[in-house]
């Protein structure tokens, strides 16, 4: 049974991941250009529900079997493995299938009385099916990535996403093309063009549901056809030498595991939600205390859908591009559970102490000088990406620019955690989310409401909630595997100061090269110039060395 190496499992996975999230932009970006502001109010906020069940139901679970795989593998406990693995499936279809139905039940009730936009309700009914499938293929992500093999996780993540470019956007766009034969299933949640984009809306999700079932599919086929090496002699070798556990045992074990993760994957997704619900009514109180400040931003809309189409542009573009860089840096996280967890259960300390520098250093490389580029360039970037909305990037430019800076928080945070899990304190992440959710809801009730910052508001709560958690939690990373803290201040200070460096080139090429240049060729110049200085920089602050690579790679 052969293991992929942490940054072997990581590269696998982070390919995926670069080929899912471009998927991704293809079908977040045009998306955002067909739906515009309003249709995107409902897209986002029906997928905000979405991730909150998702993070109830399904976020702890691939953790979870992750960890009890490695556990159980490094004691020799081969026999325990496949029992995992069942035992999981069956519990956690059943949760599923209930987490479905309570989601169909609740989205009309939520969206009209809760969120204050029934118009969101279709799109809500078209992905709830979403989370049974999910269920499914995170028991089976988690066990392989417990056997650190990481290919059927990224092969799955790649067939999701171009399942979901092509249904998504092909339902989208024939809703949008014929109207008339989709607006009746709608119009008691809107009517005109509201209606309109509300079914449009609901068409999109509904490759989300789609592509989620293909990606359970392939897992299914890809464990009858091909196994997961463990050889029937090595199961029989060690059934007699080592206890099994019973059903009942294996979901305690997973349970105890997977239910903090959970608590801590939904106070995460709190931000979102309580965006969901203090955004659009907030933006209310601000319209109606200066509706003149926001004459020039109306987006053809009226005062009434003003809030919905503000919240349709910071969640459909803003908020687009904030997960891009944390949704590949969470590989790191995702690959170095399996091998901390088998460290911690040797107790083998210099095992933990490399494996977590390791993660930590790969994860700031990536993030910090990302996080600066975002930050600057946030103009550019969404000019770029959404050409057709001018008045819904103008709306979120200040927006990505406080969220870029968050960039850095949130990707370290995810290690962070990956880490605490691994060390069997899943507690602690909830913890810590807790306190940055009441930042993140403060921030967003004392924000947003004034007519000057209104929708920037959320993204600096949404930057602050992340800084509020990310510092504890490196402290706690310190103390439970031993790196000491200077070593991670020390390493974590020279690749930001490498990364000022790296938004500041980028920042200065920006305002030389725009007189000659423009659009994504200025885009191109700025961030070849940043990562040409950030890599100097780099080399000659002995960041980036053969030494560290060997050790990386190793």
């Amino acid at each position: 049974m052969k293991k992929q190496s942490f940054m072997f499992g990581s590269t696998v996975l982070i390919l995926s991941a670069v080929i899912a999230k471009l998927i991704g932009a293809i079908f977040r970006i045009p998306l955002a250009n067909m739906l515009g502001g309003t249709g995107m109010g409902c897209f986002s906020g029906a997928y905000s529900i979405f991730m909150t069940v998702y993070a109830v139901s399904v976020t702890g679970l691939p953790a979870a079997v992750a960890k009890a795989v490695a556990e159980n593998s490094a004691l020799g406990r081969f026999a325990n493995l496949r029992k995992i693995k069942n035992s999981a499936l069956i519990f956690f279809t059943v949760c599923g299938l209930a987490f479905t139905a309570l989601m169909m039940l609740s989205a009309y009730p939520f969206c009209a009385f809760v969120n204050g936009s029934p118009e969101t309700a279709p799109a809500v009914f078209a992905i709830a099916p979403s989370v049974l499938f999910c269920c499914i293929t995170a028991v089976y992500r988690g066990y392989y990535e417990g056997l650190r093999n990481m290919f059927p996780t990224a092969v799955s993540q790649v067939i999701e996403g171009l399942v979901k470019l092509c249904v998504g956007l092909s339902l989208c766009l024939l809703v949008l093309k014929y109207p008339h034969r989709f607006i009746g299933l709608t119009s008691l949640f809107g009517k005109g063009d509201t209606a309109v984009l509300s079914a449009a809306a609901a068409a999109s999700v509904s490759g989300i549901t789609i592509s989620t079932a293909a990606g359970t599919l392939f897992l299914i086929l890809r464990d009858k056809i091909c196994g997961d090496g463990i050889s029937p002699a090595l199961i029989s070798e060690t059934n007699g030498k080592n206890q099994t556990d019973n059903h009942r045992e294996i979901i305690s074990m997973l349970l105890k595991t997977a239910v903090p993760i959970a608590i801590g994957a939904l106070v995460t997704n709190l931000t979102s939600l309580i965006d969901l619900v203090t955004i659009t009514r907030s933006l209310g109180t601000a319209v109606a205390r200066a509706p003149e400040y926001f004459g020039n931003i109306s987006g053809g809309t009226d005062a009434a859908g003003l809030p919905n189409f503000l919240f349709g542009c910071f969640t459909g573009l803003a908020v687009t591009v904030f997960n891009l860089v944390p949704s590949f840096t969470n590989m790191f996280g995702k690959s170095i559970l399996p091998s901390l967890s088998e460290a911690f259960a040797e107790n083998d300390a210099a095992k933990i102490r490399s494996h977590t520098e390791k993660a930590i250093f790969v994860t700031a490389l990536v993030s910090l000088p990302s996080a600066a580029g975002i930050s600057v360039l946030s103009g550019e970037i969404l000019r770029v990406l959404f050409p057709s909305k001018p008045v819904e990037t103008s709306v979120c430019t200040l927006s990505l620019t406080i969220l870029g800076i968050g960039v850095a928080f949130l990707c370290l945070s995810s290690t962070f955690f990956a880490i605490l899990q691994a060390a069997g304190r899943p507690d602690l992440p909830v913890k810590l989310m807790l306190t940055g959710v009441a930042v993140k809801f403060a921030g967003n009730f004392l924000l947003v409401p004034i007519p000057e910052v209104n929708i920037s508001g959320a993204a600096l709560s949404t930057l602050l909630c992340y800084a509020v958690i990310c510092i504890p939690a490196a402290v706690k990373v310190s103390e439970l595997t031993g790196v000491g803290k200077n070593t991670l201040l020390a390493m974590i200070s020279k690749i930001a100061f490498c990364s000022v460096l790296c938004g500041g080139a980028a920042l200065l090429a920006k305002n030389v090269f725009s007189q000659r240049f423009g659009g994504i060729i200025l885009l191109i110049i700025s961030i070849l110039c940043g990562g040409i200085f950030y890599i100097i920089s780099g080399f000659l602050l002995g960041i980036i060395t053969k030494n560290t690579i060997k050790s990386l790679i190793s």
